[in-house]
């Protein structure tokens, strides 16, 4: 049986006995491990700390009886493990900033799905010290392979160094790309670095900081991929959200080479939840190109623009939320329609609508993965009692207009039949 298989098996137990009194050593003997060996997986395989999975499960689902259910609130605290009535209200209060009644009154809803994917890349969260170091720039034409070539002319300048080397990108200038790099502190280290590949030499003072850190192989395709995985799947689906600060890598040396990179992504407790609603919309309509194949987003995007700038040049400076669906390598992207347009026949593109209905729809402020977002919200309505359409789900991006042009809101949405378990 191999690591993911066993740690499944600890969630298991933790499922089964969600609403008692969990003994932990019992949860991690389920997955035949240790004690400290499970609270380390927990951080890796879900992003979240064994005490808070079980937190969130919890009240996710409490609210769910609160909303749904006619229960009183005392046999919806006892049934879902919580001391009492007044420890089901603190909780609820601090999760989602209503009291019980007012969230049940409420479009939103919150909800944490019971983990059920697998892990790609071991992700630990500590607190760390990073050391004094003397940070210096590194530029190169080529954007390509730059991180290489820094190191390699680090270690010219300093073949018997053997101190903790970290890097990051920087700004590029005058046409050239830049690679930041960073060396442990030294007056020594200091005074060969200044006046040769240490141009721009900076001090950077000791700091403290909460870091997601992963390690990857020394190769460009893998790095990418890894901080890909941290920022788009780990990140997404963790209990963080990214801190101030900057990432940066650290390069693990063998023998004058380097092997290995751990990735440090700063990181905080995140202190809100992505709003799930059922809503009733009226007719939306919106202007959509349809293409197919590894670029189809891409160019149904480009499509939809070409048509608007043809014909409807205006309707480009006043759009404010676009559309965004898949069918297998099929895309069909689109912008919102305000009001009735004519197009010519050959246009390439049509007038989709989004017919009136009862819908579940997911927001959040992330723009990362709309997949993840989509099978959230999918686990949610099976959870919660609701049946869907067959129709697919659609995605809309809407800005924040000449107040907030950086704001971007994303909805997923998908169609409900009007009566539950219906």
């Amino acid at each position: 049986m191999n690591k993911s298989a066993r740690f499944r098996q600890s969630i298991d137990f933790i499922e089964e006995h969600l609403y008692e009194d969990i003994p932990l050593e019992q949860a991690a003997q389920a997955g035949y491990t240790s004690l400290m060996q499970l609270y380390r997986d927990f951080y890796t395989y879900t992003g979240h700390s064994v005490k808070e999975y079980i937190r969130k499960r919890r009240l996710s689902g409490a609210l769910g009886l609160i909303k749904t259910s006619q229960l009183p609130l005392a046999e919806i605290a006892y049934s879902c493990g919580y001391s009492s009535q007044q420890a089901l209200c603190k909780y609820v209060k601090s999760a989602t900033r209503m009291t019980p009644l007012a969230y049940q009154k409420s479009e939103t809803c919150y909800f944490f799905p019971r983990f059920d994917s697998e892990t790609i890349r071991q992700v630990t969260v500590t607190s760390e010290t990073i050391p004094r170091t003397i940070q210096l720039k590194f530029y190169y034409p080529k954007q390509r392979g730059i991180e290489h070539q820094a190191v390699a002319a680090l270690r010219t300048l300093l073949p018997e160094y053997e101190g903790r080397i970290f890097g990051r990108d920087g700004e590029p200038r005058e046409g050239l790309f830049c690679y930041e790099l960073a060396v442990e502190y030294d007056p020594e280290v200091l005074n060969r670095l200044a006046g040769s590949l240490g141009q721009e030499l900076t001090e950077v003072p000791e700091f403290c900081s909460t870091f997601a850190k992963t390690a990857v192989r020394s190769d460009e395709s893998e790095i990418g991929l890894a901080w890909d995985y941290l920022y788009l799947k780990w990140l997404r689906t963790s209990m963080f959200v990214q801190d101030d600060g900057r990432y940066f890598e650290e390069y693990l040396c063998k023998g004058g080479e380097v092997k290995k990179l751990l990735l440090y992504l700063p990181v905080r407790k995140r202190m809100d939840y992505d709003k799930i609603s059922v809503i009733c919309c009226a007719d939306s309509k919106f202007l959509v190109s349809s293409r197919e194949g590894e670029q189809a987003e891409e160019e149904a995007s480009a499509a939809v623009l070409k048509v608007l700038s043809r014909h409807h040049p205006e309707l480009i400076r006043t759009a404010r939320e676009w559309y965004v669906a898949r069918n297998g390598m099929i895309y069909t992207c689109g912008v919102r329609l305000e009001q009735a347009i004519e197009l010519p026949a050959d246009s390439g593109a049509e007038v989709l609508l989004a017919a009136a209905g009862r819908y579940a729809v997911l927001e959040s402020s992330s723009c990362s993965d709309r997949e993840a977002f989509t099978a959230l919200l999918d686990a949610w309505i099976q959870e919660n009692g609701w049946s869907k359409e067959d129709l697919p789900a659609f995605t809309t991006y809407e800005t924040g207009g000449q107040a907030e042009p950086d704001a971007i809101t994303m909805r997923v949405w998908i169609r409900l039949k009007d009566v539950k378990n219906g």
